[in-house]
């Protein structure tokens, strides 16, 4: 690093040697060791911004932003002011952002105000949208975001609640009112909102919106698809559902077949789009958003518009406070114990010898009461997590920090509920695991138990059936098609 401060001290190959710099400031501890080479005077960097070379200029901002120079702040307004180059302008923005400038926000906010009133030709869009867009994270960053709060409870709504294709019956049925089974979930009338957030099954809710357009199918052409967007009801809906008047902040997304760099262009064009289109009563935010647009892609390249409000609360799942990278996620531990509520007896001694952070454990005796519940991990840190999560739900669970396959207890258990673990082991490691499981569970059980598990090892688990005819499938149900994941329900013979 001290060779290229000296380069750039010295005027020598200045644009690489920052760019240069700017790659070595990634890493913390080399941040400190330059401020303290440097004595933390950064006036030859803060030099390089009246530099002739405009990538010179981009990149000494960016180094004093990411080395929060505080001193550097009327220097970096100065030079924002008077930068020609527009393709520059955004990394003075994102330097002011990371210190204090708050004696300069009425300037700032005056030139956001004119960059949402510019109509910039083509050419330029690109490069005044970014900075547009940093702008405004720097002014709500710095002045905080004022956050709209859901009164819509009571409101008629029509809404699609997403679930797996698996779930899309149990969940039809938890659905009151009118309904219709769509291949991502429900879509449905709610008017009781209360009421629908009680449903564990669906994944997320998204609100309809409805256009004008055929099919409520938008343009995918950006400007085309905002102006279609604002003759919708989007705004009603906000309107209707919250306390409080516009502007309402939001980010896109954007599901459909393309690539990653084709949909990050289309999402930040189509956000600049539409904050246009709604005279900014909508505001692009990729970090203070209190609402998605969520744009889904058809076959034929247009999109149909739903609308997340994470204004909405979802109280559903606060227990699970902690989790580990292999954690089922809640609501398809709560849609697989759905599908089996048939066979899960109230009252009953229950075991999840692969318990986890205690997730579907947890799930089962929110939906069927539960005499006495244990948990075996051999994963002590997930254990401890899981005895949080229980007592943050109320619920009394025995936790054991074991393996399942060392495991001995006073009295046999009624079920045996888990999510029976893949990990990174091989074929031949699975086999062993599933016999040992089928004969550790024949062991644990009661003459008439049951095993209720997840799995993505359909034919080791009809290999170990055969091999222990002392247990009977049930039922399977296929979860998902592509993984090859089955919920199967095995009882003892008497």
């Amino acid at each position: 690093m001290r060779e290229l401060y000296e380069k750039i001290k010295k005027g020598t190959d200045r644009r690489a040697s920052l760019i240069a710099l700017k790659k070595e400031l990634k890493d913390e501890a080399k941040k400190k060791v330059f401020l303290t080479m440097t004595g933390n005077r950064l006036d030859e960097i803060m030099k390089c911004l009246v530099d002739k070379d405009p990538k010179v200029r981009k990149n000494a901002a960016a180094i004093l932003g990411e080395l929060h120079c505080q001193d550097a702040l009327d220097v970096l307004m100065d030079a924002y002011e008077e930068e020609d180059k527009l393709f520059v302008r955004e990394a003075y923005v994102q330097a002011l952002s990371a210190i204090d400038c708050s004696d300069y926000l009425p300037q700032l906010e005056e030139r956001l105000q004119e960059l949402a009133e510019y109509d910039a030709p083509e050419e330029e869009k690109k490069h005044i949208q970014a900075e547009l867009h940093a702008l405004q994270e720097l002014i709500l960053q710095k002045k905080g975001v004022k956050k709209h709060a859901f009164n819509g409870w009571n409101r008629s709504s029509e809404v699609l609640l997403l679930t797996l294709p698996a779930f899309r019956d149990v969940l039809a049925e938890q659905v009151t009112g009118k309904k219709k089974i769509l291949k991502s979930g429900v879509r449905t009338i709610v008017s009781d909102f209360e009421d629908t957030m009680k449903i564990r099954t669906f994944q997320e809710l998204l609100f309809v919106i409805h256009t004008q357009t055929e099919k409520h199918v938008l343009s995918s052409e950006p400007e085309t698809l905002a102006a279609q967007l604002a003759g919708s009801d989007l705004l009603q809906i906000l309107a209707e559902t919250h306390k409080g008047e516009a502007p309402f902040y939001f980010r896109i997304g954007v599901s459909g077949g393309m690539a990653l760099e084709e949909r990050s262009s289309f999402s930040r064009q189509t956000a600049a789009a539409i904050e246009k289109a709604f005279a900014r009563k909508l505001i692009n935010s990729t970090s203070h958003y209190e609402v998605e647009i969520r744009l889904l892609q058809n076959r034929e390249g247009g999109f149909v518009p739903l609308l997340k409000l994470y204004t909405l609360p979802d109280h559903r799942f606060d227990y699970r406070r902690y989790y580990v990278a292999a954690s089922m996620k809640p609501t398809m531990a709560a849609g697989l114990l759905v599908l089996a509520k048939p066979y899960l007896k109230e009252h009953a001694q229950i075991l999840d010898p692969f318990c986890g952070v205690g997730t579907l454990l947890i799930e089962r005796r929110f939906l069927v009461p539960a005499r006495n519940a244990y948990g075996i991990d051999s994963f002590g840190e997930a254990v401890e997590k899981a005895r949080v999560n229980s007592k943050i739900a109320g619920m009394q669970i025995n936790y054991i920090n074991r393996d399942y396959f060392d495991f001995v207890h006073d009295y046999k258990f009624d079920e045996i509920v888990t999510d029976l673990p893949a990990g990174n082991l091989t074929k031949p490691e699975l086999d062993v695991l599933y016999r040992r499981f089928f004969e550790k569970s024949d062991e644990v059980l009661t003459e008439d138990g049951r095993m209720i598990f997840f799995s993505r090892e359909m034919g080791l688990v009809k290999k170990q059936l055969r091999l222990h005819p002392q247990f009977r499938l049930v039922q399977e149900f296929c979860i998902q098609k592509k993984n090859g994941s089955y919920l199967f329900i095995i009882e003892k013979r008497q």
